[in-house]
C-alpha cells in the first residue's frame, strides 16, 4: 500500500495534486475473461455426465476431476488476483514538483520512477476508440528531454484534463526554477558590503 503522505525521495513543499489510476472499466475485460473462465469446469461438469457417464461413476476418476478442479480454481483465483494487483499498484502521481510513476510489474517486483515537472517539454493526450470516448479515459505522454524521453500514462480517466493541469504546474515549476536561478547568480547590493 502506498502511503500518499511519505512519498519516496520527497521534495520539500510538496503537495499531491493527482493521484492516477487505468479507468475501472479497463478491468472489464478482465472480468469477463474470469467468468469465462470460472464458467467452463461447471459446463464440463453439466456435459460430462451426459456422454460419459461411465467415468462420473468411477470413483478414481471423480477423485482426480475434484483434485484438478481444485487446482483449476486456485489458479483462477490467482489469476484475478495478479491482474487485480497490477491495475491497483500501479499507479501515476502528480505533485507539485514532480511526477511519480509506481509500476507493479509481477507479485514482487516494483519500480518507481521520478520526473521533475521543470523537465518536461510537451505533454500529449489521446483518446482513440468508442469505449475510451464514451467513458473518457485514454493516454497522456509526457516528453522530457532527459534520458528517459517518456512517461505515459495509460488508459487514465480524463486525459486531456490532466495533460492541461501538467503543463500548466510544469510552466509554473520552470519560472521558480528560473527565479531561484537569477536570484543566486545576483551579485550582492553594496548595501550588504557595509
Amino acid at each position: 500500500m502506498i502511503d500518499f503522505k511519505h512519498l519516496p525521495n520527497a521534495v520539500p513543499d510538496e503537495e499531491v495534486v493527482h493521484v492516477l489510476r487505468r479507468h475501472p472499466i479497463t478491468l472489464l475485460t478482465v472480468m469477463i475473461g474470469f467468468v469465462v473462465l470460472l464458467a467452463s469446469p461447471f459446463l464440463a461438469a453439466w456435459i460430462l455426465p451426459l456422454y460419459q457417464p461411465e467415468l462420473v461413476a468411477n470413483p478414481v476418476f471423480m477423485t482426480l476431476i475434484i483434485l484438478f478442479g481444485s487446482i483449476f480454481f486456485l489458479f483462477a483465483w490467482l489469476f484475478l488476483f495478479q491482474n487485480f494487483m497490477d491495475y491497483y499498484l500501479d499507479v501515476w502521481i502528480v505533485t507539485t514538483k514532480r511526477i511519480l510513476n509506481i509500476e507493479q510489474t509481477g507479485l514482487f517486483s516494483r519500480t518507481v520512477s521520478e520526473l521533475r515537472l521543470y523537465r518536461i517539454q510537451d505533454v500529449t493526450s489521446t483518446v482513440s476508440g468508442f469505449l475510451h470516448t464514451l467513458f473518457d479515459f485514454g493516454d497522456v505522454e509526457i516528453q522530457t528531454a532527459g534520458e528517459k524521453t517518456r512517461f505515459i500514462f495509460e488508459e487514465i480517466p480524463h486525459p486531456t484534463r490532466i495533460s492541461k493541469s501538467i503543463l500548466e504546474r510544469a510552466e509554473v515549476e520552470r519560472r521558480e526554477q528560473l527565479d531561484d536561478a537569477i536570484e543566486e547568480f545576483q551579485p550582492p547590493d553594496s548595501s550588504s558590503k557595509k
